[in-house]
């Protein structure tokens, strides 16, 4: 038998070695899962990296904290493994962000974060001088990385990451919109309609609808489709929305974006707001549809980008 203390040592070892994003209580991926996510996933990208790519997979998140964080970052990983498209990077440091660490980096994914992560979870019980100092320090993490994203880099934002940075106004205007609610709450079924199916980043779906059960959000402005190109949305008719639900849907004009992408300076950024649910991360359609959103923020997967309101005026 193992003795008390040898037994510690070992136990101790092996949480040093366990990846930051799934310390904490959030639930593991277990061996079959993971097994289901190697199954789904692509056996190769939709494009040849034109070069090694590494991706950065940020999952981070202060107040709420989404369980399905470790089971998104497992899922990019094996993506990023299986098909050679990308070498995944799963941190929740935030040292990554600094210039010369993220200038590594193609792309980066914002892993279902939530709120200002560039600050200290504790920083409104700090005294005011370490308030200060990680203020500044948030103010360069923030300008690290719209440096990176204007001069070429990319972003892929997963389900909640667009309610980061609520406190950072530029935020807004790089992730294309802002988080509001989610009328249909944890385990709703909704119909999406799939809106460009000759859309590069839409291959994924063979079928005009998708049905999936989700936490489907909707976002607030700054969102626009004469900023963004929508390629996937909530069917308001075909989905059955209960008067409670329908009570919280603030959005008159019923538009209820779920992927789109954008451009950002001279970086390229794909938002899905799929991804409460665990067993989505082992979906193949849903699987194929980041790795396209991935290789298409990499460089890769060539797409266009006009929004959509622009499109209607041609």
């Amino acid at each position: 038998m193992i003795g008390h203390k040898r037994l510690g040592f070992v136990l101790a070892a092996a949480m040093l070695l366990m990846p930051a994003c799934l310390w904490g209580q959030d639930p593991v991926p277990t061996a079959a899962e993971i097994a289901k996510m190697q199954a789904a996933a692509p056996q190769k990208g939709r494009v040849q990296p034109a070069k090694a790519r590494k991706l950065l997979v940020f999952s981070r998140s202060w107040g709420y904290q989404h369980t399905a964080r470790p089971f998104g970052a497992k899922a990019i990983e094996i993506l990023g493994q299986k098909t050679g498209a990308f070498e995944a990077v799963l941190t929740e440091n935030d040292a990554l962000f600094e210039p010369q660490s993220l200038k590594q980096f193609d792309a980066v994914v914002l892993n279902n974060t939530n709120e200002e992560i560039f600050l200290p979870e504790d920083f409104a019980k700090r005294p005011p001088q370490e308030q200060a100092k990680a203020r500044q320090r948030d103010e360069m993490l923030k300008k690290s990385f719209v440096d990176f994203l204007q001069t070429g880099g990319g972003l892929a934002i997963i389900h909640a990451g667009v309610a980061s940075f609520r406190d950072w106004p530029e935020f807004g205007n790089i992730a294309g919109a802002r988080f509001d609610n989610h009328p249909w709450g944890a385990g709703s079924t909704v119909v999406l309609r799939v809106e460009e199916p000759d859309h590069p980043l839409m291959a994924a779906f063979k079928e005009p609808y998708f049905i999936v059960t989700d936490e489907i959000y909707q976002v607030t402005a700054p969102y626009s489709r004469e900023n963004l190109r929508v390629l996937l949305s909530v069917d308001p008719e075909r989905t059955r929305t209960t008067p409670e639900q329908q009570k919280n849907v603030h959005r008159q004009d019923q538009d209820f974006a779920m992927t789109w992408v954008k451009n950002y300076g001279q970086g390229r950024v794909f938002y899905c707001a799929l991804g409460h649910e665990h067993e989505l991360f082992w979906n193949p359609i849903v699987l194929q549809h980041y790795l396209d959103g991935i290789q298409f923020v990499l460089g890769d997967l060539k797409a266009d980008t006009t929004p959509s309101a622009k499109l209607m005026k041609k």
